[in-house]
């Protein structure tokens, strides 16, 4: 949470060329000097299509391992999302796939983690945000490293 502290006297408050990082929660106080004096609480919401960063594009990991793989998304209003394998297969829930989201405001950490890697899990991967202005989408490549049993 970033707290910070700026006071504008005046009737108005301008906020030129608003961007995401101006969303917050304003604080208007109405004095003329005689007690009690009045405030308004104002929550500026700046709406704007998903934006997708990946950190890891290229993934290994061996057979019979777990590996969890990672998109970091920006989105206002709050966007729908999905993991989506290569053959077009919507992932959920389940043994296999464990699916979990941590949102800080419009930023939105995806993750899934697939559980005992077999052969046909290798492959593309796509993350998918969705909202009323948009839609983003990143991919991620899973590949098998080997494994030395000596």
């Amino acid at each position: 949470m970033i707290v910070s502290s700026l006071k504008v006297e005046g009737e108005y408050l301008n906020i030129s060329q608003v961007s995401r990082e101006d969303m917050a929660a304003y604080l208007c106080i109405a004095s003329n000097g005689v007690l009690p004096a009045v405030s308004k609480r104002i929550i500026l919401q700046v709406n704007f299509r998903p934006k997708i960063r990946v950190p890891n594009q290229l993934v290994g990991a061996a057979s019979g391992s777990d590996v969890t793989l990672e998109c970091r998304l920006e989105a206002s209003p709050s966007p729908l999302t999905s993991w989506i394998r290569s053959d077009g297969f919507m992932l959920l829930n389940n043994k296999k796939y464990e699916i979990t989201e941590s949102q800080h405001g419009y930023k939105v950490d995806m993750k899934i983690k697939i559980r005992n890697l077999v052969e046909g899990d290798f492959g593309s991967y796509k993350c998918l945000a969705k909202n009323t202005l948009g839609e983003k989408e990143g991919f991620i490549r899973l590949y098998g490293e080997l494994t030395w049993n000596p």
